[in-house]
């Protein structure tokens, strides 16, 4: 119900609504002071942050200076530097080691570029170094590597043993300085080859050309102990291969298919071997009545890898071998289930070779496990393993 307002109550109602509506006034003007002083603190503020924050950072910069790491010697951080290094030779790559050590700071830059043995790897593309500027960039790298023994990796993209004669003498000079060589495609001629190349003392070999091509590889290079063969099945590897074999004392033909008289001539030629790694083809045509069992010794030989690819490949070589100092033998089937364990071959070699060995792993064969209480007490601190 609205009140009946009498015409001398109008005066007065309007009289506090003017009131009413200058104390909002009022009121007003002194939320915006207010609000004026707020965004004066509130800048205050963010200086202060920002202040903060300057200061936050040159505590962490000059806690920085006293940590571990930068109390670590030039020496010990040129160590760790190198344990960096990728285990393949290095591509000249800004994200990869050691160019990356050199972008993190000039402390970093100085010590990595005086450490020789972070330069002396490198992987050059031969196709790339019939150009100068190439050869040129190579050289500056390996330059920074002073006296240290290289590890070289070349990638033959040539489908040709034959480069020009200043290409060959670039890789001469290079190769008589390496220590370890892994060379993928065709091996140049004369590269490895002659009394006076010293050459590396391991080496890589690997390449998959087709068919129609049937190189032959010369190497007489004198330091070279340790050879790593990877090459095409079609290649024979004892006919079209020449190597220092007297000198080896470590040969991986893995990638190689060999007959087990292949196998039998490298244990005869190979006097100092002491680590081998072989593949025994299917395609061996040596027959039972040829062989003259403990007729093949080889005296130094302490580690032995083979696969085997045949029907009888293991019983062949267990019939003829005499591997008196071997303490490691690893055995591999690529077909577990058309194979038999050859237990009385295997067990005669043990006798013939004096039961030295010290680990014996059989990958594939699972019915050598029915022997293996025997091979204990004929061998009683062998260990074994089927895989």
């Amino acid at each position: 119900i609205c009140p009946t307002l009498l015409p001398e109550d109008h005066e007065s109602i309007d009289a506090i609504v003017a009131e009413r509506q200058s104390q909002i006034t009022d009121l007003t003007q002194e939320i915006k002071r207010v609000q004026t002083l707020c965004q004066k603190l509130r800048a205050v503020e963010a200086n202060l942050k920002k202040r903060r924050s300057r200061v936050e950072a040159s505590q962490r910069f000059h806690r920085a200076l006293t940590s571990a790491v930068r109390r670590l010697s030039p020496e010990i951080l040129a160590e760790i530097f190198c344990h960096c290094l990728p285990e393949y030779p290095s591509v000249p790559r800004a994200k990869d080691t050691p160019l990356v050590l050199t972008r993190v700071c000039q402390r970093w830059r100085s010590i990595a570029m005086a450490t020789p043995q972070l330069w002396s790897s490198l992987t050059i593309n031969l196709h790339q170094a019939a150009k100068a500027d190439y050869r040129l960039q190579c050289d500056t790298w390996l330059a920074r590597a002073k006296s240290v023994p290289l590890v070289l990796a070349v990638e033959n993209d040539f489908d040709t043993s034959v480069v020009d004669t200043v290409v060959l003498d670039w890789l001469r000079g290079l190769v008589a300085r390496c220590l370890e060589l892994c060379w993928w495609g065709y091996l140049l001629e004369g590269l490895l080859t002659g009394s006076a190349v010293i050459g590396p003392e391991r080496l890589d070999l690997g390449y998959f050309h087709t068919f129609l091509h049937r190189p032959t590889i010369d190497i007489t290079c004198n330091n070279l102990r340790f050879v790593r063969l990877l090459l095409a099945a079609h290649i024979n590897p004892i006919d079209r291969i020449t190597l220092p074999w007297a000198q080896l004392i470590g040969l991986d033909m893995d990638g190689v298919k060999l007959r087990s008289t292949d196998i039998f001539r490298l244990f005869e030629i190979c006097t100092r071997l002491q680590s081998a790694r072989f593949s025994v083809t299917h395609e061996d045509d040596l027959q039972p009545e040829a062989l003259i069992p403990g007729s093949v010794i080889n005296r130094s030989l302490q580690r032995l890898s083979i696969a085997v690819w045949g029907s009888s490949g293991d019983g062949t070589l267990f019939d003829t071998l005499v591997l008196p100092s071997l303490e490691e033998l690893e055995l591999w089937n690529s077909r577990p289930d058309a194979m038999k364990w050859p237990h009385t071959q295997f067990t005669s070699f043990l006798t013939r070779s004096g039961r030295v060995l010290r680990a014996l792993n059989v990958r594939g064969r699972k019915p050598a496990s029915d022997h293996w209480s025997e091979y204990q007490a004929l061998l009683p601190s062998c260990t074994f393993a089927i895989l």
